[in-house]
């Protein structure tokens, strides 16, 4: 048992950020779903009736998904190599970092066990 202690003390920082990247992630993989859902919607699709589903709301919407998507995809990635992969010039140990990098998918997973 004592020789999970370190291990397990040395996996919390990285999970606790971990964590909290997931939440700009997660808005991230949002944004993705509702843009392939719906943002192959333009202003001539509103006329065609093999097209449900198109409103003007989604049009109207659907440029600030893809630019809400691009921002905070690159957020995300700005923030995973500053944390997991800037550090490695520095000597730390990759270790704890790959263990706890599922972690940042655990906020969607959370929404979408509970129905969303």
């Amino acid at each position: 048992m004592r020789s999970v202690l370190p291990v397990l003390r040395g996996c919390l920082p990285p999970l606790l950020v971990h964590l909290l990247i997931g939440v700009p992630a997660f808005l991230t993989v949002l944004c993705a779903r509702w843009y392939v859902a719906h943002g192959h919607c333009g202003d001539e699709d509103l006329r065609r009736r093999d097209l449900d589903g198109c409103t003007y709301d989604q049009i109207e919407t659907s440029g600030f998904v893809l630019i809400a998507l691009f921002l905070l995809g690159a957020f995300v990635l700005l923030l995973l190599f500053l944390y997991d992969v800037r550090p490695l010039r520095a000597g730390r140990s990759l270790r704890p970092r790959l263990l706890t990098l599922p972690a940042v998918l655990v906020p969607y997973a959370g929404y979408v066990m509970s129905g969303g």
